[in-house]
Parts: C-alpha cells; structure tokens; sequence
C-alpha cells in the first residue's frame, strides 16, 4: 500500500500490482465459476468490472498461460465474442494417499479432471523404505502420463502430523508404518509446489466439509472407526488440529486407569491382546452381549468429545461404519449420552476425497484464485 497525503488528505492507495491481483482473482472467479467459456462481456458483467479492466486483465492472465481462447460466439448484433476459459493444462494438482494396505496417486488438471490414478497394494510386511519406493514410483507413473506442471501436493498418512514440523508423530503403540516415513525427506515432492501434509482422518473430515453431507454445516465431528479410532474436528467450518497435530485421537481417550479405548475393545472382541488395534473383520463373530459391550464404550468416548466440542453433527466413516447394524447402534448410543443430542450420519468421504480436493484449491490458488473463491 502507499500513502497519498495533502491539504487536508491522507488516504492509503492501494498500489497497481495489488489492484491487478485483486482483478484477475475476480476474472478467475467469474470464469472458474461460469458454466461454460466466457467473454470479456460475460466476465464484466459477471464481476461489476469495467470491459477495459477485464480486457487488461484477460490479456495478462493469457499471456501467462494462465487462460486460453476456446472459440467465438456470434453475438446477437452480428458482433463476435472471444471466448475463454482457464487452461486445465496450466498445471495440475497431486494427491498422495498412504495407507496401511494401499498408496494411492491422483493427478488432476485445473478442470478438477483426473488425469493419472495409480495404486500399489503394501504388502503386511512392508517397511518405511519399500513403502517410500512404492510411493516415488507411483509419483513417476503420474508425471509420465500427466506431464504438466505440478502446482500443489497434498499428502495424506495414517499417522498424525505435527503440526510445527510437518512430521508425523510417532506415537506409542501405532500400528501405521507411516508414521517412520517423512514425506518431505523421503518423498520426490515437485519443486516449486504448494505441499500440505495431515493424517487420513482430517483429509475425510475436510472431503466431508467441502463436498460432502455436512458441506453446510460449520461444526461437527468426523470419526473414524477402523483397525484405528481417531476423529476429525471441524470447528467454525475450519479443521482444528490442536498446537502439535493431535487433537481428535480419541483412541487414546482413557477407559480406565490401565488402558485405553482402543485396548479395550481389542479385549471386548474387536482385536487380539498381541496386537495393538482394532480388527473390524471380528466384528460379525461378536455375540449380543460383546456386540452391546463394544457400542457402548465406544458411544461413550464419542460422547464425551461432543459434550466437550459440542458439534452439529457426528460423520461415521471407516470400516465398522459401513456395517448398518453398528453405525445405527452407535448413533443412538452417542445422543442418548449426549446433553445436546447432534444429527449423526454415516460419511461417504474418503482420506482421497479430501486431499484431492484441497490439492485442486491449492492449485487454483496457486494461479490467483484466493483459496475463499475456490470453496
């Protein structure tokens, strides 16, 4: 900003560079927004700015590849009408996906199009090191079907991350080899792009906020209920991850003073006493009384963190969720213990789902859409 001052005038100008900025980030929106390619009448009329503003900016944007001629329109007074639209092969987003039985790679193009999808199973064996190797490989495949630049990453693990290093946090008794892995060390990231990396629960809870069942609402829990127990807090319809990247790890909430929830319903029946974690697969062998044993505790620990944050809504996602009889049972359960009983629903969103989308926004911010015009 520069400052204009005389007699009786002192006034904060925004400088031309800003101005500019501002006006192609409304152009982008106005394009990105529209139906199909439009023109510079299209986009004034759409954003309130001027024809010749649009014209500098259509210009500018083209000229760093930014937007590109699709065609004309004939106008209704015999005129034509160049039309435009946003270069889906500008750049490209990268979404990585690390799991305990499956890495997952998509690449899509700033239409949101998916380009390039590779998977590799990981083996039960697998280590740190052949599951980085997997990863690259799959990095690679991508990149040769889909050569554009990469203009953001998101990197999804089955571990949280700090928060303050972007590392995950090795936590006592994880199951996940991820958490041995750091993905900006080990991993060949493109240089130049936009990375974010978080743990597989809040990647579903943003997928959940952005494009799913609860894209209206502005607070609720996302709770996964797999081999692990962890939950995705969207507070203020922003994912709060706590100072260190912690918060949502409901399966260490304490059940008694010598263990917590997780081995206690690895001992009601969900897992084995030589394992830590949870076995969903055990789930259909329960009898009636286990089966009650299992819903009620884990409807109590979920209780407790709505009492505490008391969100909207409650998602259910992973693997025991997807098992009708259990979600109904544990939906009843948690607004039965609840003070102010929320709307509990069974998710569709994926940890996919969510780092997909925040790498698309991230890209498109990248080219200057504010991320605000890219929800």
């Amino acid at each position: 900003m520069t400052t204009s001052t005389g007699p009786g005038v002192d006034r904060t100008v925004p400088r031309p560079e800003l101005l500019a900025s501002i006006t192609d980030a409304s152009v982008l929106a106005a394009i990105r927004n529209a139906d199909e390619p439009a023109s510079r009448a299209e986009i004034a009329q759409a954003t309130g700015l001027s024809k010749p503003a649009v014209s500098t900016a259509v210009a500018r944007l083209a000229a760093r590849g930014v937007l590109q001629e699709v065609g004309i329109r004939q106008g209704r007074r015999g005129g034509v009408a160049t039309l435009f639209r946003i270069d889906p092969d500008h750049g490209r987003s990268l979404a990585i996906v690390i799991q305990n039985d499956q890495i997952t790679v998509v690449s899509r193009d700033l239409a949101a199009v998916v380009r390039a999808e590779h998977r590799a199973v990981v083996a039960p064996d697998s280590d740190p090191a052949r599951i980085v190797a997997q990863t690259n490989a799959l990095i690679a495949d991508a990149a040769r079907e889909h050569a554009a630049r990469v203009l953001a990453v998101t990197v999804s693990i089955a571990d949280p991350v700090d928060a303050r290093t972007d590392k995950p946090a090795v936590l006592e008794r994880s199951v996940f080899p991820a958490a041995l892995i750091d993905p900006r060390r080990d991993l060949q990231l493109p240089a130049g792009a936009d990375v974010v990396i978080d743990n597989d629960v809040n990647w579903a809870a943003l997928g959940e906020l952005r494009e799913g069942a609860l894209r209206e609402c502005t607070n609720f829990l996302y709770v996964y209920a797999g081999e692990g127990l962890g939950a995705g807090l969207v507070l203020d319809g922003r994912l709060f991850r706590g100072s260190s990247g912690l918060a949502g790890e409901i399966g260490y909430l304490r059940a008694d003073e010598t263990q917590d929830i997780t081995q206690h319903l690895a001992r009601l029946g969900l897992g084995t006493a030589e394992r830590y974690g949870l076995d969903p697969s055990r789930f259909p062998g329960l009898d009636d009384e286990s089966l009650t044993a299992v819903v009620d505790a884990l409807a109590r620990a979920v209780a407790n963190a709505v009492i505490i944050v008391n969100p909207e809504a409650v998602a259910l996602g992973g693997p025991l969720s997807r098992i009708p009889d259990f979600a109904e049972r544990l939906g009843d359960g948690i607004r039965s213990l609840s003070i102010d009983p929320p709307r509990v629903i069974v998710s569709a969103s994926t940890p996919l789902r969510g780092a997909a989308i925040e790498a698309h926004r991230l890209a498109l911010a990248q080219i200057g859409l504010p991320k605000e015009m890219t929800a």
